[in-house]
């Protein structure tokens, strides 16, 4: 009986292992950082988590669970509820769209397309605020940020590599 309730609570974390892990660097997004020696800007975490996993495990990230996560983001950060799961989705539909030619390529075209597709998420996300704002917003913390995010995407591709390798073995 004891077996059966670890073995089920280990296969329910494994399957939600890739929501944990974008929920943890949603929170790691919104602590305070001095980069730059701006405390106001740190890099988007979460964005590279919905991308890695979209790409390597796309039937265990649920779109529910992507609304969930980003709208506990949007609570988190303080911006309007439904604007980063929007972003997510963004990068979940694009991901998994090009999933099929982005796996079989190294790491640098798989970079590349990070890199693309956050440009795109950083590009609507700059859009909307001018949009809401009645005014063209400030683009420099969203080409920081996104800089940010993309400098910081091989270290969490790494990370997220070994979650996944502990999670497949």
């Amino acid at each position: 009986m004891r077996v059966v309730f670890f073995q089920r609570l280990s296969e329910s974390f494994k399957n939600l292992a890739p929501e944990i892990t974008i929920l943890l660097f949603a929170i790691l997004s919104v602590q305070p950082h001095n980069f730059l020696g701006n405390s106001a800007i740190s890099p988007f975490l979460c964005l590279s988590a919905v991308y890695y996993w979209s790409l390597y495990r796309p039937g265990h990230l649920s779109v529910l669970g992507i609304i969930i996560i980003g709208i506990i983001t949007d609570l988190l950060v303080g911006v309007n509820i439904g604007f980063t799961p929007m972003l997510f989705l963004i990068v979940f539909s694009i991901s998994s769209w090009w999933q099929k030619e982005l796996l079989s390529k190294p790491f640098h075209i798989i970079w590349g397309g990070f890199a693309l597709i956050s440009a795109i998420a950083f590009f609507i996300a700059w859009a909307i605020i001018s949009i809401f704002a009645f005014q063209y917003a400030e683009h420099e913390p969203f080409v920081i940020q996104y800089f940010m995010t993309l400098i910081s995407f091989p270290i969490l591709g790494w990370v997220l590599s070994h979650i996944q390798r502990v999670l497949s073995g």
